[in-house]
């Protein structure tokens, strides 16, 4: 399943050689580049990253999980990432933890490339399977969040292996296989809330294939029981702090109400009066009733600006840019790389619905839409698009495939009849 017995030496080279270059490049990148990629201070704790990076060094030091502050308990974030950094932080100390981390990412990185070598190899062939991992290796934002203090890295390699897993339990209709997607799907849950929508996509080729009931059933109950098993500490614990059932977290006010304003231009006010929260579970609240609210004024008026904007507009928004931050070096490239995955992974797309033969094929790209569609509510952005990436790099490496096959025909033909 993991690995490449029934592979060519020259495949096995090929991929070996991928990685490996990719391993080199990206611990040379690491640290070379330090803490330049830091998006906020250390010493203000004024970003995302950095503010992981001390609600890590409170767990270690307090046992309690923060995030805005060092004292107040959140439910503002999963706890995912603060636990592995805390991890790091507790066997390697403070800033050597954040050194750990980065090369901890690199590794994750080579296994993300593994599994998508894997997946490729598994819809399509070994070729299209390695043409898929050089896009990906060439695509140098895969290097660049190996320097970042982020969940990208992880909940790539967790979302990829959960796919994997996903396609052998579709096919072999195994409970243990549902029991190893189901667990990666939970723990991918305590980074990126998001992807609880997933197992609509399970649901979607299940009923597209006639799966008998009974097993629908079956399956889902057993996943759902791993679910609640894994979540069931982050539940008990939020509702001991807050006194209330919270599933993931009370963040996605300010993120839904920002979403409201059509290309999140806001200069003409927020058009609803702007309530402020006791604190920030209140606060979440009121953001949420108040986008609700601009929405039922505005949509109203303008429904058809909305209506496109809520689909097109948003879906453009995610998918326009590499996540690509910080004014690093060879952003051009990295953009012009980006564009070309895009738009060969549409025609790689066409390929597909020309022939509609390869199931899973289709399955992969119903993770592209389902996950694409629960992003719409909010605000959307190239950071959330990242992990889908390496999916949409399975298609255009089919298009490059069948282009290679249709030149090598072309002259294979053309030598046949100068030699006749």
């Amino acid at each position: 399943m993991f690995l490449l017995r029934n592979e060519d030496k020259k495949t096995k080279y090929f991929i070996m050689g991928i990685i490996s270059c990719f391993l080199i490049f990206s611990l040379i990148i690491i640290f070379r580049w330090g803490n330049s990629t830091l998006l906020g201070s250390l010493e203000t704790f004024d970003n995302d990253d950095v503010k992981y990076i001390r609600s890590a060094w409170t767990l270690v030091d307090k046992g309690v999980l923060t995030y805005e502050d060092t004292v107040t308990p959140t439910v503002f974030i999963m706890p995912g990432l603060t636990y592995v950094l805390a991890g790091f932080t507790w066997i390697f100390g403070k800033m050597n933890g954040i050194i750990a981390f980065r090369v901890f990412q690199v590794l994750l990185q080579c296994g993300s490339l593994y599994l998508l070598f894997l997946i490729a190899r598994k819809i399509f062939n070994s070729k299209i399977a390695i043409i898929a991992c050089i896009i990906d290796a060439l695509y140098f934002v895969e290097t660049y969040v190996t320097s970042l203090v982020l969940m990208e890295c992880l909940f790539k390699f967790l979302f990829l292996l959960l796919i994997y897993l996903s396609i052998y339990a579709l096919n072999e209709k195994k409970t243990k296989f549902y029991i190893a997607a189901g667990f990666v799907w939970s723990l991918s849950c305590l980074f990126r809330p998001p992807i609880a929508i997933y197992p609509l996509v399970i649901l979607i080729f299940w009923i597209k294939n006639k799966y008998e009931v009974k097993d629908m059933i079956k399956y889902a109950t057993i996943v759902f029981m791993i679910f609640c098993i894994v979540m069931s500490p982050w539940w008990i614990r939020n509702y001991k702090e807050f006194s209330t059932f919270i599933p993931f977290t009370k963040s996605s006010g300010n993120p839904f109400l920002q979403g409201t304003f059509p290309n999140y231009d806001d200069s003409d006010g927020f058009g609803v009066p702007y309530e402020t929260g006791s604190d920030y579970i209140d606060n979440d609240a009121k953001q949420v009733k108040m986008g609700l609210e601009r929405l039922k004024i505005y949509g109203t008026k303008e429904p058809l600006k909305y209506f496109l904007w809520y689909t097109v507009g948003k879906t453009i928004k995610l998918w326009e840019s590499p996540f690509y931050w910080n004014g690093v070096k060879g952003m051009v490239i990295s953009a012009i790389w980006h564009y070309m995955i895009l738009v060969t992974g549409a025609l790689g797309i066409g390929l597909y619905f020309r022939k509609r033969e390869n199931k899973m094929a289709g399955f992969i790209l119903s993770i592209i839409v389902v996950l694409n569609l629960s992003y719409l509510p909010y605000f959307t952005f190239s950071r959330y698009a990242y992990p889908l990436m390496p999916l949409v790099m399975i298609f255009s490496a089919n298009f490059f495939y069948g282009i290679s096959q249709r030149w090598r025909r072309k002259n294979e033909k053309r030598f046949y009849n100068t030699d006749c």
